[in-house]
């Protein structure tokens, strides 16, 4: 202790003299005795009085004794005082309990209960219960009087002496705070031991000390904790004995506590080296000294002090380890604490006040000194939050870095972390020859998961600078998710360990950055290839789209295989354990060492060579393992840019397979096919020419016919271009390639094979024929056989087709006219025979209206047509001939039921005429597909359409 900092914490100054009516004040009294509590310092004095001074020292008083307090002590959680005096001189002494709620007719405490002690010995000290349960009073001769009652109810109070060892005078007692139902634990201080009584088993005793205190020298802290401060140090108790203790050489009169501060007061008998300078008073170490003949009390303060000069008094904050004042007095009686001020009394009449100055204060002082670790602790302990320590700690690494100590700057740094922007560190140990302090910053910012991808790449590049192989292994090996793991792999590619990178992105299943490494720094692409294979489908389907393409190039039938697989029944080997794969200096991962990365596992290398050739077996045998993953295969063509031949038997085992959907698939293949190679032999094309015509003519075959179209026309394939017309039903454009072509016979049967669903193939071929300039005379004559048969179009229009052509003499058409002229002969007899009849037809009905409108009608009907019955009154005739009973009728039936039905039928077909008249898209549709335009004008002619 004697080599803590010291600092002036703490403002002094004296107490301002105020005086009462009478003339008395603060100054005046002659204290025997003070504690404090409630708002107020409370003070006993030799006349018997207890003076309550309040905050602005006035003083209020009562008459308690007729001689003198002794003690007196302030209960915490209840308004309560009691005190320990004399009425009597030489009698015994009087404890009373005062309830400072209440108050008399001359408005003075009530003292709820007085108790006179059985010893007429000294009392030295007493201590109590909060519930005033137990009070204990300590005697000068060793004796203890336990007082166990209810003081408020019980008329007769009994008192248990209780003898210490050696009879040795009590000099300190307090209560031990209990947290369980065992019963509190007396502590007792006497010259010569520490004693401590268990209530709850009959005063069980256990000395836990053989050394002692004197009168002054013990108090309870804050906390319950027993403190005795002795020459050679201040000691710490619990119930089992001594616990921390803080040594110092000196002899100490009196103690206090003070919020988290020892106030210690006191003199050192040794003059050198003395933490409390002073003249040696002799016999002040004995209790019979102390004791006050006059008033029988015990540490009397005109007797203990008169005689002492130089009185220091030192406020330890124990915590924090310094000294927080340090004051000279002449003479110093009594100390106590309230208001957040230390009071100190002298003999002399003196008040002094001591006010603990302000945290922030504290701190700006420390840094003055540059006492920067006490500013910390100091700023922990008053509960600164993290932001406010951190600015002590920065402040602190500052004044370290000014000063060339890098280390411990750095070490303050650490503590900064979360709180100081980092920037601000890194920037002053960029310096190549700070780099390991900038190590250990970094470091620890990716211990706190604080780390930004900038400092892993800047930590990386630390380790890679310095060569620190080990730390860079131990980082990426024993990382818990701490720093990006994308910068770390793009930090050791850049630095040429391609190894760590490839562990850093197997453990933490970067596959992507895996395989760019194999593929574009280790070229191990059969390795790649194996990996992959290892991968569950969606990642194994995303890096083949990525890689495949460099895969294929260097390894095509390997990759092939594995994309068969990949579009039909996907299954992932079993993966190799990539912590076992890489060998990292040798260091151990999960107890097991590492091996190189050429020892990667090669799942499948015995195998690939059998891919192309067991794919589809697999597929079967898989075939109802789990549920199938698959790839679309023509996502994939792409990557076969260079390797035709592959990718031929890459699509002939997906359209082998029939489960694919995609005509891409099947126009990939058709135009493979058709693709001419200059390597290839005449044979070759044929082989493929002839699978191109299988694959176009079988019926599963899913191509886009009219993609598959445009590929046999820019290849010039005919029988493709054929075959594709036809099942289009694209018969002119059948016709047109034959004409194109020249292929006059072909022409001819084309016309014959779709001239049933296409008559006008016909007419098409009659008009290549006639602008022909070779001659065509046999086709020609064909040609229109097949027209006249099927009369497709008028023998005039035949006339002026044929006469374009000056090499067609009538002899090629003169049976053609015999023929059609023959017909039109027949034709036109045959339509004046019609006509001759419908005109008869018309005349006899208009007859017959005429008859009905000029003369009567003589109705001959003798049976209703109903009912068969002779016909009676009253009846109705019908113009029809038709006669009914009018009760064979309905109710207004004005038409002849018999011929109803058929009037309404003409009816409907006149009004579907007429409506149909007004249909003139129809009309239009009809003429422009009708083979006899002039018939359907003639129809829609009696509809009315021209009306």
């Amino acid at each position: 202790m004697n080599n803590w900092k010291r600092f002036t914490f703490f403002d002094i100054e004296t107490v301002k003299q105020v005086e009462k009516e009478d003339g008395s004040s603060l100054q005046k009294l002659s204290i025997t005795c003070t504690t404090s509590g409630r708002g107020s310092l409370i003070i006993g004095d030799a006349e018997g009085f207890i003076n309550f001074v309040d905050r602005e020292f006035g003083i209020s008083s009562f008459q308690a004794y007729q001689q003198s307090v002794s003690l007196i002590y302030q209960l915490k959680e209840r308004n309560f005082l009691s005190s320990i005096g004399h009425d009597d001189i030489g009698g015994a002494a009087i404890l009373k309990i005062w309830n400072l709620d209440k108050t008399d007719k001359n408005e003075q405490p009530i003292c709820v209960r007085a108790i006179k002690l059985e010893k007429s010995v000294t009392v030295t000290c007493f201590t109590l219960l909060e519930d005033l349960s137990q009070i204990i009073v300590g005697l000068a001769n060793g004796e203890i009087i336990a007082i166990r009652a209810d003081i408020f109810r019980d008329k007769v109070i009994k008192q248990k002496i209780i003898k210490v060892p050696n009879d040795s005078p009590i000099t300190g007692l307090g209560f031990f705070p209990t947290k369980n139902q065992q019963g509190a634990v007396l502590f007792v201080v006497t010259t010569t031991h520490v004693i401590t009584y268990h209530t709850a088993h009959k005063d069980q005793e256990t000395i836990i000390d053989d050394e002692g205190g004197d009168i002054g020298s013990f108090l309870m802290s804050d906390d319950g904790s027993p403190i005795i401060a002795r020459s050679d140090a201040i000691y710490f108790y619990n119930v089992d004995g001594r616990g921390p203790c803080f040594g110092f050489t000196g002899v100490k009169t009196k103690v206090l506590w003070f919020r988290s501060y020892l106030v210690v007061i006191g003199y050192d008998t040794n003059n050198t080296n003395a933490l409390f300078p002073g003249a040696v008073v002799g016999g002040q170490n004995s209790i019979g000294g102390l004791i006050n003949s006059q008033t029988g009390s015990i540490g009397s303060p005109s007797v203990m002090v008169q005689n002492t000069k130089n009185n220091v008094l030192n406020i330890y904050d124990l915590k924090n380890k310094y000294i927080g004042f340090t004051e000279k007095f002449d003479t110093v009686s009594h100390i106590c604490s309230e208001w957040g001020s230390i009071f100190i009394f002298g003999a002399d009449g003196k008040v002094f006040q001591l006010e603990e100055k302000d945290t922030q204060t504290k701190l700006e002082t420390l840094f003055k000194k540059h006492s920067y670790q006490v500013a910390i602790d100091l700023a922990k302990s008053q509960h600164y939050d993290n932001s406010a320590i951190a600015d002590v700690y920065r402040e602190y690494g500052d004044r370290l870095y000014a000063k060339g100590d890098y280390d411990g700057a750095i070490t303050q740094y650490l503590c900064t972390i979360g709180q100081l922007e980092p920037s601000y560190v890194i920037r002053k140990f960029l310096d190549a020859q700070r780099i390991h302090n900038l190590t250990s910053y970094i470091q620890a910012l990716h211990e706190k998961n604080l780390a930004t991808a900038n400092h892993t790449t800047l930590l990386l590049n630390c380790y890679t600078k310095l060569k620190d192989v080990k730390k860079l292994d131990h980082f990426i090996m024993t990382d818990n998710g701490t720093f990006d793991v994308e910068t770390a792999i793009k930090v050791c590619r850049q630095g040429g360990y391609f190894d760590r990178a490839l562990f850093l992105a197997s453990k933490h299943s970067r596959h992507d950055w895996y395989l760019k490494i194999l593929l574009e720094d280790l070229n191990e692409y059969r390795k790649a290839l194996d990996y992959i294979q290892t991968l569950d489908w969606e990642e194994a389907d995303k890096n083949l789209k990525k890689y495949g393409k460099q895969l294929v190039s260097e390894i095509p039938e390997e990759t092939t295989g594995v994309l068969m697989k990949l579009c039909t029944n996907y299954q992932p080997v079993q993966a190799f354990d990539s912590l076992t794969a890489l060998n990292l200096n040798g260091l151990t991962i999960n107890n097991q060492t590492t091996t190189t990365v050429t020892n990667v596992t090669n799942n499948n290398n015995n195998s690939q060579n059998n891919n192309l050739n067991n794919n589809s077996n697999n597929n079967n045998n898989n075939s109802n393992i789990g549920l199938k993953q698959k790839s679309a295969p023509e996502e994939f063509i792409h990557i076969f840019v260079s390797q035709a031949d592959w990718l031929v038997k890459f699509l002939e085992y997906m359209v082998q397979q029939g489960n694919n959907e995609s005509s891409l698939i099947y126009n990939t293949l058709l135009e493979l096919y058709l693709r001419d190679d200059v390597n290839q032999t005449d044979d070759e094309r044929q082989k493929r020419k002839a699978k191109a015509y299988e694959f176009l003519t079988n019926p599963k075959s899913k191509f886009d016919q009219d993609h598959a179209l445009i590929l046999v026309q820019v290849h010039n394939w005919k029988e493709g271009v054929l075959y594709l017309y036809e099942k289009l039903e694209l018969f002119n454009e059948i016709i047109e390639y034959h004409m194109e072509n020249n292929d006059y016979d072909g022409l001819i049967k084309a016309c014959k094979r779709y001239g049933v669903k296409d008559p006008n193939l016909w007419v098409r071929a009659l008009s290549f024929f006639s602008t022909n300039k070779q001659d065509c005379q046999d086709e020609i004559i064909e040609v229109l056989t097949n027209i006249d048969k099927e009369n497709l179009i008028p023998p005039l229009l035949v006339i002026q087709i044929l006469s374009q052509n000056k090499n067609t003499t009538l002899a090629v058409i003169k049976d053609y006219i015999s023929r059609r002229l023959s017909q039109e002969t027949q034709q036109i007899d045959k339509d004046y025979t019609q006509i001759r009849q419908y005109a008869d037809e018309t005349e006899k009905m208009r007859h017959e209206i005429n008859e009905l409108r000029t003369n009567s009608k003589i109705f001959q009907q003798t049976k209703c047509i109903a009912c068969l019955l002779a016909l009676d009154l009253p009846s109705v005739h019908f113009l029809c001939q038709h006669s009914f009973h009018q009760r064979c009728l309905g109710e207004n039936e004005r038409e002849c039921p018999s011929c109803a039905g058929a009037n309404k039928r003409i009816q409907e077909i006149k009004r579907s005429q007429a409506d149909s008249a007004n249909q003139h898209d129809q009309f239009f549709k009809l003429l422009r597909s009708s083979p006899d335009g002039f018939t359907t004008v003639s129809e829609y002619f009696g509809r009315g359409i021209l009306n």
